[in-house]
């Protein structure tokens, strides 16, 4: 596991769990608003965000939209 805020776990097409880590949301968001180098099709298996677990289940295709709305309740609760 890495120390990074943002951890996302997923399904590769082999089935083999791997991890990806952004340094922080924005970093996450960039990378998922435009060309990403992960398939729509993968599985995601869990996101950590400053060591909790959040409530996403679903495709990487749909990971986007969650992220947008967390982000947007983070703002809204600072």
């Amino acid at each position: 596991m890495t120390n990074a805020p943002l951890v996302l776990t997923y399904l590769d097409a082999y089935q083999k769990e791997r991890q990806i880590s952004y340094d922080n949301l924005d970093h996450c968001l960039l990378a998922f608003s435009g060309c990403v180098t992960l398939p729509d099709s993968y599985q995601v298996v869990s996101v950590t965000y400053k060591g909790q677990i959040l409530p996403f289940t679903g495709r990487i295709g749909d990971f986007y939209r969650y992220l947008i709305q967390f982000d947007q309740n983070l703002r809204n609760s600072n």
